[in-house]
């Protein structure tokens, strides 16, 4: 029965692993082996970074107060 254990322990060790290197590395995860987990969302239509995304986010709510 142990040993079931530790070869289930393993195999979800091994899961784990790959995927914390796909999500380190997301330009070679189209090499790895494709799983829905793996893909990252669209940042979406605007790619703003988050700084830039709250600087306006922040403005708006000036504009909003005044």
């Amino acid at each position: 029965m142990s040993e079931d254990d530790d070869q289930a322990r393993k195999i979800r060790a091994e899961k784990l692993r790959d995927q914390i290197s796909r999500l380190k590395k997301p330009g070679e995860a189209a090499d790895a082996k494709s799983d829905s987990t793996a893909q990252q969302p669209s940042a979406g239509p605007s790619e703003k970074s988050p700084r830039d995304f709250i600087r306006e986010k922040m403005r708006e709510l000036d504009q909003d107060e005044e």
